[in-house]
């Protein structure tokens, strides 16, 4: 397939502002047109200004190239072309990026408000290399949509997950570069780099800020074997081997449990009951 390219830094407009922090959002998308829209009008809505905005497109044939050409002048630097899969388009927007600090951002992803980047910016400075917050997330199912506020997980539980989604962090450029993601990985290459950062003594500052909201629905369609076993492999950095099998033997169980007796359980009984519960139990 043909490369693809444009933007506003093909007309040399516009260099950052050297006093703030200068922030490059990236976008990876695959024929996700409707997803792409959102996440762009979230972006170019932010008030912060000292942005550059990426976008990576795998060779959508949905429209997306035709789009980005139409707003080439809002776009710093887009491309399309064939990648070797979301992680690969991540670490090409990496390299291209000119800004401080990154964010990942991709199709269908949204920033909370338009004063999120203004808001995250008074956090960014030489003091730290990663800064991550909060996020708010989008279930729907048979039964209802919910729209939960999560705040990170401790930094002490980074061996075995995530403290946040990828969408509430911002790394420095520089490290984002030097690590870079793992493309073997399937699920978890975000979480990799961060351990690595992490073991190699890097600074972490969780902020009281709700960075990013997007529609968790997604992780149904994960695969638990394949996402249970990236973790584990990541785990082996930080943690004892008996500390990591209690840990991950403990979740299958649970999952076990969950996905062949309560969830067989609850798609028996009546819609107003299992309503019921969510909110009695705190998950409404």
């Amino acid at each position: 397939m043909q490369k693809i390219c444009g933007g506003r830094r093909f007309l040399k407009q516009r260099s950052f502002d050297k006093a703030s922090p200068s922030i490059s959002i990236i976008t990876v998308t695959y024929n996700r047109i409707t997803g792409l829209r959102e996440t762009f009008d979230s972006t170019i809505s932010q008030t912060y200004r000292n942005i550059e905005y990426i976008v990576i497109d795998g060779g959508s044939k949905d429209g997306t190239v035709n789009f980005l050409q139409e707003n080439d002048e809002a776009i710093s630097f887009w491309l399309s072309e064939k990648d070797a899969g979301i992680y690969d388009a991540m670490n090409k927007g990496a390299e291209l990026a000119t800004g401080d600090w990154i964010i990942f951002m991709n199709s269908g992803d949204e920033f909370l408000s338009k004063n999120t980047l203004t808001q995250v910016s008074a956090y960014l400075n030489n003091s730290v290399d990663v800064v991550y917050g909060g996020f708010e997330s989008i279930l729907a199912d048979k039964y209802q949509i919910r729209v939960t506020q999560n705040k990170p997980r401790a930094l002490s539980d980074i061996w075995c997950e995530i403290p946040t989604c990828h969408q509430s962090i911002f790394i420095k450029r520089k490290l984002q570069v030097q690590y870079a993601f793992n493309s073997s990985f399937t699920w978890c290459a975000d979480h990799d780099l961060l351990v690595r950062v992490y073991a190699d003594g890097y600074q972490f500052k969780e902020i009281p800020v709700l960075i990013a909201k997007f529609d968790a629905c997604g992780g149904d369609g994960r695969d638990l074997l394949s996402y249970t076993k990236e973790r584990w492999l990541i785990s082996k950095r930080l943690a004892s081997p008996l500390k990591r099998y209690r840990y991950f033997l403990r979740e299958y169980y649970n999952f076990f449990i969950w996905k062949n007796i309560s969830m067989k359980i609850r798609d028996i009984l009546p819609l107003q009951w299992v309503i019921a519960l969510r909110k009695y139990r705190g998950t409404y």
